[in-house]
């Protein structure tokens, strides 16, 4: 059974010099200051998961508005020596049990319907099941990060949300991350009326 802490800025620094360099492309990679700016001003809860050894096997970094009810999950991965064995089921599940006051969470997709390749869209589409077995719900609020397309899910912990005001959180979470001309210039969300279009 997997056990979450709170991580200090030292264990930060070690997971995004071990671990986030390989875990995710470059181009999602925000500088180590940025981090540490959001942890300061009390915006940005970062967790590891250990087992029972108190071996690092997963991690997971939350970000929120000012005023937010819902917080994103930024970063999630589950260190490569322990993959494929359920700790991000596990992860996800005591998820439930973490926040008291918050709404749910929502995550970033990378759309499988904008791959560039069809190992490309296999992988999204994984990622999209593993989700959506482990909880999360699709929702009509889509993304481009740094060029990057997302499909937005939710995972309601203590309520629900419309995709409207899903759509308002993440607006808010973005302002907080990215300054005013960073977000005008790389980040774009809307609400689709069809996962078509």
């Amino acid at each position: 059974m997997l056990t979450y802490q709170k991580l200090s800025s030292e264990q930060v620094a070690d997971i995004y010099h071990q671990h986030m360099q390989q875990d995710f492309p470059p181009a999602e990679v925000k500088p180590l200051a940025v981090l540490y700016q959001l942890m300061e001003q009390g915006l940005y809860e970062p967790y590891g998961w250990f087992d029972e050894n108190g071996n690092l096997t997963a991690y997971t970094f939350f970000v929120k508005a000012q005023q937010g009810r819902v917080l994103l999950l930024d970063y999630f991965a589950v260190c490569v020596q322990y993959r494929s064995h359920g700790y991000g089921s596990q992860c996800l599940a005591q998820m439930k049990t973490m926040w008291s006051g918050i709404s749910g969470i929502l995550a970033e997709v990378e759309d499988p319907d904008k791959s560039s390749s069809e190992d490309e869209r296999n992988t999204r589409a994984r990622r999209v099941a593993f989700y959506q077995r482990n909880g999360l719900r699709p929702t009509k609020v889509y993304s481009v990060l740094f060029g990057v397309p997302y499909v937005l899910h939710y995972f309601p912990l203590n309520a629900d949300c419309s995709d409207e005001q899903l759509l308002q959180e993440l607006d808010a979470i973005y302002h907080t991350l990215f300054p005013q001309p960073v977000y005008a210039a790389n980040a774009h969300i809307w609400l689709t009326e069809s996962e078509a279009q």
